[in-house]
């Protein structure tokens, strides 16, 4: 397996496990319960910036190289886009939701739920095509010319483990936000 698609894969389990974090906050509010917003705000601007600064940039190298190679990968590399563009408004819209609730704003507590169950469900489905389509495709058509080109250009932003300084720094916050959330009482 490529070393590229290992560090995404990695993000995608990093990102999973901050999905469950607010899993179990979105289900404590369903029995009643109050949000624990630091924590649900954090996971969200998590949610929302490392994609577009660390995850999805590579992902668009990797894209345009299977571009270049196949004229009928263009079309899912689109459909990649569009999801991407999709979550970060998902994203920001369950944010806004949560900062109403926040500001004691009138919101059924079932809208907040939805926003949520939908948020996740798409990141989650999307992974998965991710990790049974585009990577796959990826490793299948790329050489391992192509992929030192990727490692090369992906270099030029980044160390030598593909973690530019964003990278390191939303890899200790994920640590921070783990830790944080795993300290939260269960509430029954």
């Amino acid at each position: 397996m490529s070393r590229v698609i290992a560090k995404l894969e990695e993000d995608h389990r990093r990102m999973a496990v901050l999905l469950r974090l607010l899993d179990r906050e979105i289900e404590n509010f369903s029995k009643g319960q109050a949000l624990d917003f630091f924590l649900i705000e954090t996971v969200l601007d998590y949610m929302l910036n490392f994609p577009d600064l660390c995850h999805h940039p590579i992902e668009d190298i990797i894209r345009e190289q299977l571009d270049h190679l196949d004229a009928g990968a263009a079309k899912a590399t689109r459909d990649l886009c569009r999801d991407h563009e999709k979550l970060s408004a998902m994203t920001r819209r369950f944010a806004a939701a949560v900062q109403a609730v926040q500001n004691e704003q009138t919101l059924p507590r079932e809208h907040l739920i939805k926003l949520a169950e939908e948020y996740r469900d798409f990141l989650l489905q999307h992974m998965k095509y991710e990790e049974t389509e585009f990577f796959p495709a990826a490793q299948k058509l790329l050489s391992p010319q192509d992929w030192e080109m990727i490692e090369k250009r992906l270099g030029d932003k980044a160390d030598k483990l593909f973690g530019r300084e964003a990278d390191r720094e939303y890899r200790a916050l994920h640590k921070v936000i783990v830790e944080w959330g795993d300290k939260q009482p269960v509430k029954n």
